[in-house]
C-alpha cells in the first residue's frame, strides 16, 4: 500500500507541476530555443504560477470550490489548451485555415 501512495503522489505531482508549464513551454520557446534543463526549470516556474492563480480565481469569480476534480479540471484545461494550439500551428490544417481567413477578409501583408 505505501508503495502505491507513494507512486501516486509522484504521478500528482509530475501533473500539476510539470504537465501544464511543459505544455506552454513549446508554445513560448521551440525546441531550438533552449535546453532540456532550462525548459524544465521554465516548466516548474510557470505550472507553479499557472495552477494556483486559475484555481483561485476560478473560486473568486465563479464561486467554484476548490476539491480534487475541480483542479484537475484546471490542469487538464491548461494542457489542453497550448497543446491544441501547437498541433494547429504544426499542421496543415491550422495553414490551410489562416489562408482561407485571409482570403476570405481581404487580410494581406504590408510590405
Amino acid at each position: 500500500m505505501i508503495v502505491l501512495e507513494t507512486v501516486k503522489i509522484f504521478l500528482s505531482v509530475l501533473f500539476v507541476l510539470l504537465v501544464p508549464g511543459l505544455a506552454w513551454s513549446y508554445v513560448f520557446f521551440t525546441r531550438k530555443d533552449i535546453d532540456w534543463i532550462e525548459r524544465i526549470a521554465l516548466s516548474l516556474g510557470l505550472s507553479i504560477l499557472l495552477v494556483p492563480i486559475s484555481v483561485f480565481w476560478l473560486n473568486w469569480l465563479f464561486a467554484m470550490k476548490i476539491t480534487l476534480l475541480s483542479v484537475a479540471t484546471v490542469v487538464a484545461v491548461l494542457t489542453i489548451i497550448p497543446v491544441a494550439y501547437i498541433f494547429i500551428r504544426k499542421s496543415d490544417w491550422g495553414r490551410n485555415t489562416a489562408s482561407r481567413l485571409k482570403s476570405i477578409f481581404g487580410w494581406y501583408n504590408h510590405k
